[in-house]
């Protein structure tokens, strides 16, 4: 069975979610927010293939929507942003150790409505937390940049989220709230691995049973899922009741 790639899956689009370890607020200041952001921006700049949609920064977790046409490309963009701002906040708070909670989760989106509805997820985060009444009150969100065109949003980006730059902020203001568990949250992985899952074995012309059965079909799948989408172990050794320590055994 051939590995399936993300191109295959038809997307381009990321919702990435980062969360400190131990669920630690490691945004707990306007400096450390401040620095994870610029750290956002400024590696943006360095990928000509990858642009960041949209982003909210809370207190101990983060929200990042990205456009990558490789999926090298953009995993070696989040291990950049996180290996420099770990590095930054153990010299700052004097200790060691792991900062983020597993490297990233990632969830694909595969239409524009899909895509609208994590625009509207990630910049609500704030109001759902109940930080603030309105979405444009919050100051570490890439809301204001859509209202204003400015900050991250700019012709490039609005072409790939509506198609076009011209008369957008009427659409932007009316995306509809998404459906419960439309998105790969921390708490909710299990439900969004299952469609995964479905799709991966509707590509690959095979069933989970088959794929467990045979070792090279077993260890390409283990691979799609730990290594490409970063889905933590724990909840692919639930999902597919595989050992956690075979999942280990067969990734080396």
């Amino acid at each position: 069975m051939p590995r399936i790639s993300r191109k295959s899956l038809g997307t381009s689009f990321f919702h990435i979610i980062v969360q400190g370890i131990n669920k630690e607020y490691i945004f707990n200041t306007k400096e450390n927010i401040e620095k994870y952001l610029s750290l956002l921006i400024k590696s943006n700049c360095d990928f000509e293939s990858l642009q960041l949609i949209a982003y909210c920064i809370m207190n101990n977790h983060a929200h990042m929507l990205i456009y990558s046409e490789s999926i090298l490309e953009l995993s070696k963009y989040m291990k950049i942003i996180n290996t420099k701002y770990a590095k930054y906040y153990n010299k700052k708070n004097q200790r060691v150790g792991y900062v983020f909670r597993d490297r990233y989760v990632s969830e694909p989106i595969f239409n524009q409505r899909h895509l609208l509805a994590c625009i509207r997820y990630v910049h609500r985060n704030p109001v759902v937390a109940k930080i603030v009444q309105e979405e444009n009150e919050y100051l570490y969100s890439s809301y204001n940049d859509y209202i204003n065109s400015s900050g991250i949003v700019n012709d490039s980006t609005l072409k790939l989220v509506f198609g076009s730059s011209v008369n957008y902020i009427q659409q932007f203001l009316t995306i509809s709230t998404p459906e419960k568990n439309i998105f790969l949250d921390l708490i909710k992985e299990k439900q969004s691995l299952e469609i995964i899952l479905k799709s991966y074995c509707k590509k690959a012309e095979m069933n989970l049973k088959d794929i467990a059965n045979n070792k090279g079909d077993l260890i390409k799948l283990l691979k799609y899922l730990v290594i490409d989408l970063k889905i933590p172990k724990k909840t692919v050794s639930e999902i597919l009741n595989v050992n956690r320590t075979k999942i280990i055994r067969l990734l080396n």
